[in-house]
């Protein structure tokens, strides 16, 4: 499995778009990895994890071409996660060349944010958009690549639709703790069972993402431990760390709470040897710039997530 970080912020970014705190000056004195886009990670490349406002800024800065992608998994609609307006561009006129099917999974609450923008209802088939309402708790497979419906917006073009290998996922969905309950906002699970990445592998690869929430439910360990009866062993772990050095957080988590995460997964044998044990979601209100932060969590045995970082097990 693959993992590029289009964006590693929360809500307001990092330095904050208004913001002229001492992190926030550092951050853009320094650059390179200080510098956060909202949060989104691209998982191979054809699923994504949130289509949050800086989207298109953070696939043009690291060159990443998102029409292949076939699968989004949306953690909850608040906008820095879910910008309605990404998917307007996804119509005839805006694009020129054919795509595939975009199947989204989200609560019923994120996939009614997408139907309505701007003030306008929002059709979702000339968007060439799937939706697929999902709700805590729930097991569901992912099938991406082989052959691909042809776009038939372009039938001067059938067969151009962007072509990615044949993959498999399965996706456990969790509670987390954030928003209102009828948000639902979610943790994701995700196994790659089939395609190039796991040829060869003794076991799938696994990848829980876990942000925009605060210590975990009983009845997300509940899950959890169920997996790990399974055999269901994670290569990474990315946890929120939103508050950064400040104090413990509800329907956030502080770098500390993130620490005590990872090493419950790992007590609990969710994490292979090895595993990546990330830290991610950083606001600049608590969250030391980015070479400090590094040389904090390597202590223990942790990372910062950053915007461009890449990491394949």
């Amino acid at each position: 499995m693959r993992l590029t970080f289009l964006g590693t912020a929360a809500a307001e970014g990092y330095p904050a778009l208004w913001c002229r705190c001492e992190r926030c000056t550092i951050a853009r004195a320094r650059g390179g990895r200080n510098l956060r886009f909202r949060s989104a990670v691209l998982v191979n490349d054809d699923l994504l994890l949130d289509a949050g406002p800086d989207l298109l800024a953070g696939a043009i800065r690291l060159g990443v071409d998102l029409a292949p992608v076939q699968a989004l998994l949306i953690t909850h609609p608040h906008t820095d996660h879910l910008d309605a307006t990404t998917f307007f561009w996804r119509r005839r006129g805006f694009v020129a060349t054919p795509l595939p099917w975009l199947h989204v999974y989200g609560s019923q609450a994120s996939l009614d944010r997408m139907a309505r923008a701007e003030g306008r209802d929002v059709s979702f088939e000339p968007l060439r958009l799937r939706p697929h309402p999902i709700t805590a708790l729930q097991q569901f497979q992912i099938t991406t690549g082989g052959a691909l419906e042809p776009d038939d917006r372009f039938p001067e073009a059938p067969e151009a639709v962007p072509a990615t290998a044949p993959r498999r996922y399965v996706v456990w969905s969790l509670p987390a703790r954030h928003a209102q309950p009828e948000l639902e906002p979610m943790l994701f699970a995700v196994l790659q069972v089939d395609g190039p990445e796991v040829e060869g592998r003794v076991g799938p690869a696994a990848l829980l993402y876990a942000t925009d929430t605060g210590p975990f439910l009983d009845e997300a360990w509940a899950a959890l431990d169920r997996l790990a009866a399974e055999g269901v062993r994670f290569g990474a772990s990315i946890i929120d760390s939103t508050s950064g050095l400040g104090k413990d957080g509800t329907a956030h988590m502080n770098l500390r709470q993130m620490a005590q995460h990872q090493a419950e997964l790992a007590r609990r044998g969710l994490l292979i040897d090895g595993a990546y044990r990330i830290a991610h979601h950083f606001s600049h209100n608590g969250t030391p710039p980015y070479e400090e932060l590094e040389a904090l969590l390597a202590a223990d045995g942790l990372m910062p997530s950053y915007d461009g970082m890449a990491i394949q097990w």
